[in-house]
């Protein structure tokens, strides 16, 4: 190992690092086994760098260890819960469950129709290369949200209800509701609220049919189920 004294050391430049030896000819001769064993040249550019090194190797050995073992670990983990996901069938309660949810989803985005980010950024004339910047950015701001939809090629997208739009601009009585539930409910339960009749609203009406004739109503209607589900 070579130590340069009396060498000014910025940072990036203490350690240099490289396989050896640098040819797989010469590695068959200086390792006895080559496929489970590695050998590095590493340069050390300051005595006091070089020391600090050689009192934490001993350790190094030891956190690869663990760090390997907790990777391979959570990895296993990982690959059983796939695995029983695909072993385990859903019970009737269960899928009775799932159709009754899939078939709401579906007559909301009948009922009202959606669009990708993508289409959002085309209706408004968009000029960004990124076409999701438009709609990520109210999403940011609470003006919009959207939802996971699977299209007619099995592919899950992010697509935005047209009820929270007029002219394809964000309706401004949005904004407040979402700042109400402030991501205390999944998107699409933002969607069933907005499209179910409220106990809270005259006429048990939906909040979407009142979005522009009585906003206030709808947030009012907001506070109150937020109030609610923290009591």
């Amino acid at each position: 190992m070579t130590k340069i004294r009396h060498q000014e050391v910025t940072p990036g430049n203490v350690l240099t690092f490289q396989s050896w030896p640098p040819n797989q000819k010469e590695a068959r001769h200086a390792v006895p086994d080559s496929q489970s064993t590695h050998a590095y040249l590493i340069g050390v550019n300051s005595d006091q760098a070089s020391r600090v090194l050689e009192t934490l190797l001993p350790f190094l050995d030891q956190l690869l260890v663990e760090k390997t073992g907790k990777v391979r670990e959570k990895k296993l983990e990982d690959l059983v819960e796939f695995m029983t996901g695909q072993l385990v069938s859903p019970s009737a309660v269960d899928t009775q469950m799932a159709l009754r949810l899939a078939t709401r989803r579906a007559r909301i985005l009948n009922e009202f129709g959606y669009m990708t980010a993508e289409d959002l950024a085309e209706k408004n004339n968009s000029r960004s290369a990124n076409r999701s910047a438009l709609a990520d950015n109210w999403k940011k701001r609470h003006q919009v949200f959207s939802v996971s939809h699977r299209d007619d090629t099995g592919k899950t997208r992010e697509v935005f209800p047209l009820f929270q739009f007029e002219d394809y601009k964000p309706i401004k009585a949005i904004q407040p509701v979402l700042e109400v539930f402030d991501d205390k409910k999944s998107p699409w339960k933002v969607a069933f609220w907005f499209a179910s009749n409220n106990g809270w609203l005259p006429n048990q009406a939906r909040p979407v049919d009142l979005l522009e004739a009585n906003p206030d109503a709808i947030l009012d209607a907001a506070k109150r189920e937020t109030a609610g589900n923290a009591a």
